[in-house]
Formats: structure tokens, sequence, C-alpha cells
């Protein structure tokens, strides 16, 4: 018998991901923690998953109305739960949706997501967790294009994706009239490549820097600035 994966506590909120096929994991965790944008109204997670990042955002931002759509029912379901378990007048609200079939009156000050974004083309034999990981089942230039419809002129669009991918990101983004504003390559320790890169992208053009961000240190500890970044949510942190 398996043993029983317990929630994941943070220091605000718990995390039930045992029925979900995405656990949560540094990935979510990065690009939740790494977003900083002045008080969005409306916020949009795609594919929350078990809804780590949408509830993120409802600690960042406890005022601004969270939208979540995910098209799995496990993990929508398992959403819903950590949703409805968050301490808080102001929830998160999700929808059972893909995001082409996302139909939304609103422009959103702030998209956010960790899709998916492997290129394995043979099934892992989960349907579940091929949903969640390939990139397939959210392919990349539909994830850009719908969400630079939907986002607002003074809008982020912040997203992780493998580095590796970069120009073609660059090169989908510009044809969906968006700019790159910021951008920082992670790397898993030092003297790795970087393997991830956090994007945040806008409607208007301006000044963009990109950073770099070490995970670990060459002893296995976790540096000073994943630790800085990272600190409103992880326990010992």
């Amino acid at each position: 018998m398996s043993k029983k994966l317990t929630p994941f506590k943070f220091k605000k909120f718990y995390i039930s991901h045992e029925k979900c096929a995405m656990k949560v994991g540094v990935d979510g965790v990065l690009i939740g923690a790494w977003t900083n944008v002045s008080d969005p109204k409306e916020i949009l997670d795609i594919g929350t998953g078990s809804g780590l990042i949408s509830l993120m955002m409802q600690q960042k931002y406890p005022n601004a109305s969270i939208t979540s759509i995910e098209p799995n029912k496990i993990a929508f379901e398992e959403a819903k739960l950590n949703f409805n378990n968050y301490i808080s007048n102001n929830k998160p609200e999700i929808i059972f949706s893909e995001l082409k079939d996302f139909n939304s009156l609103k422009q959103f000050d702030l998209i956010i997501s960790n899709p998916p974004f492997f290129e394995e083309i043979v099934s892992s034999g989960d349907p579940n967790r091929d949903q969640a990981r390939q990139a397939k089942f959210l392919p990349l230039k539909e994830f850009i294009h719908t969400s630079s419809n939907i986002l607002s002129e003074k809008g982020y669009f912040n997203f992780i994706y493998p580095t590796q991918q970069t120009a073609q990101i660059l090169e989908i983004a510009k044809n969906a009239n968006l700019y790159l504003a910021n951008r920082t390559l992670v790397f898993p320790a030092k003297g790795k490549n970087s393997k991830r890169t956090l994007f945040s992208f806008t409607k208007t053009e301006k000044e963009s820097y990109s950073k770099e961000l070490i995970i670990k240190n060459n002893n296995g500890d976790f540096t000073k600035e994943y630790k800085e970044l990272t600190k409103d949510f992880y326990i010992n942190f």
C-alpha cells in the first residue's frame, strides 16, 4: 500500500496534493514568489493544478479577485478543496475549463501560470500526469496568444518555462504584440546550466532587464537569494 501524501504546509496555508498529478514543486513556488506587480485587481491563474499559485497570489494580493482555470477534473476538485480551506473572506474562484474554451468578459491585470511544457510524445501511462506535464495539451503559441487577448493594457503576463525555449517564446510573444518586461534565469546550483526561466511580458514596451537566480550552493544548502525570494511562504525560511 502506498504511503498517503500529507498536505504541504506553507506559512499561511496548506496544499492537499495527494490526488492531482502535479504535486507542489519548485517551479510553482518560484513563479508565485517571483511575481511582483502593483496592486492587481483581476488575476488569472492558468492551469492551477492543486491551486498553489492562486493561493500564493491571494496571500500576496488579499484584495484581488482571482480566477483559476483547470481542465483536469481530479486537480479541479483538489484545488477547490484547498481554496475552501483557505482562511480568508476572499478566496480564489475556480473554473473547470481549458484555456481555449475559457470565455472571459474580463481583462486581467495579472496572468500567471506554471503551464505544461514537457515535449514527450510517448504517454507516461497516466493520462492525468500527461495532461499536467505535456505541452501538447496547451501548445505554447495558443498559451501566449490567448493570454495576450485577455491581458489588460497595463497588465503583466508571468510564467515559467524551459530556458532552452527562450528564442521561441520571444518570437511568439512578438507576434502576439507582447514585450518582454523582465526575466530571471534559474540555475539549480552553482556551475549548473539554467533549466528554467521566469518570464514577464506586457503590452507596452518598456525597459527590460534580466537577472539570475541560483537555488543551491555547492554544499547543497539553499542560497541566500532563494531564501529571501521564498521566505514569505516556506515555513523553514
